[in-house]
């Protein structure tokens, strides 16, 4: 039996072809690569190299899959080159903390794009969150994943380490930094704000257009915080974010002490759009939560959407390569991509977003 997978990517990359390719994979060994066109003859060999290697890479996913194989490592495996992107940190200091981003656009010659921001988990910026921001270009975005720890947690100490003697103090150290913020929501959301300024001044943004912002876990609290502050934001997206904040049990295990809760009044920006991509099964998001958020989102006027995944645990975006927080659930990762790509349509839609064969957690997206 044969199975089919399009594999198209922009053509914002001088590499990449602007016609649709179909690659073809077989049972047996043969793999047949059709469409291949360029506009310079000069660019043909170099296009014909990435997109054999691209097929390659296809194939050797497909393959692993069928052997029950973990199918992917590193964006290598799964992205061709890109030599176009714009990669670049963004750094500033806010209230005596220093803290500095990752920002990656498509190429210049495209001009200023819509920004997105990427918000990491609890762990802090980490490579996970910055290939999240290169999907975002390879779409036709700027991605920018920002850092909402800053020096609280050195830049070099947010993956999770493989020697168990040091897992402890790693999450005692991110968890108070997580409760440095989620305790004040002034503090919280002047902080966002900061980062949501700082990307409209970059030239390759179209600082014209309200940024959307995209979040994991923590980061998925925070863009609802992003909406309760008013901030200038289209669009929002929550993998497995919790919905209310400072209300995560986490901290405490790892002796992390929460402060008392701050309380300000909500400014809610009701043209902002809330999408929430939920686990059904994840235990720090009870019907209880649930029902809370329903009700202040509906007294709001906020126009929100919910998606509960079946079957689906906390952390089902987030790939094992980040280590114990990821329980990567491909199905409802797929979905979940294709909602937001959906919605980053629907309020940037002058803008043509480009056909990327997988998602920064590995994910086939159709």
């Amino acid at each position: 039996m044969n199975r089919h997978n399009r594999c198209s990517v922009s053509d914002h990359d001088p590499l990449l072809f602007e016609s649709k390719t179909r690659v073809q994979i077989d049972e047996g060994p043969r793999l047949v690569v059709r469409g291949l066109a360029s506009r310079h003859a000069s660019l043909r060999t170099r296009r014909l190299a990435v997109w054999c290697w691209l097929a390659r890479r296809v194939r050797a996913v497909y393959s692993k899959a069928k052997r029950g194989e973990k199918t992917v490592t590193h964006p290598s495996e799964f992205w061709p080159p890109a030599p176009d992107l714009q990669h670049r940190r963004i750094g500033f200091v806010f209230r005596g903390h220093h803290f500095e981003g990752h920002l990656v656009a498509p190429s210049e010659a495209l001009g200023p794009r819509p920004l997105v921001l990427v918000i990491h988990n609890y762990q802090g910026l980490k490579q996970f969150d910055r290939d999240v921001a290169e999907y975002l270009a390879r779409l036709g975005y700027v991605g920018l994943a920002i850092d909402m720890y800053g020096d609280r947690v050195p830049s070099d100490e947010r993956e999770f380490p493989t020697d168990p003697s040091r897992i402890e103090a790693f999450q005692t150290k991110c968890f108070e930094a997580m409760v440095w913020l989620d305790h004040d929501p002034e503090l919280f959301r002047a902080l966002l704000d900061a980062w949501i300024n700082a990307g409209k001044a970059e030239a390759c943004v179209n600082d014209a257009l309200s940024p959307a912002a995209i979040g994991y876990c923590f980061g998925g609290m925070a863009v609802l915080e992003g909406v309760r502050g008013g901030l200038d934001l289209s669009a929002v997206v929550s993998f497995h974010g919790l919905l209310q904040t400072g209300e995560d049990p986490s901290p405490a295990r790892f002796g992390a002490a929460r402060p008392p809760l701050k309380s300000i009044p909500n400014d809610y920006n009701t043209n902002t759009i809330v999408l929430i991509e939920n686990g059904a099964e994840d235990h720090l998001v009870l019907q209880t939560h649930k029902d809370r958020f329903f009700a202040e989102m509906d007294e709001a006027g906020v126009d929100w959407s919910f998606v509960d995944h079946a079957k689906t645990p906390h952390g089902f975006a987030l790939p094992s390569r980040i280590g114990p927080p990821g329980h990567l659930h491909e199905a409802a990762d797929r979905r979940s991509t294709q909602n937001m790509l959906s919605l980053l349509k629907e309020v940037f839609p002058g803008v043509e977003q480009a056909s990327v064969d997988f998602n920064a957690a590995g994910t086939l997206i159709p």
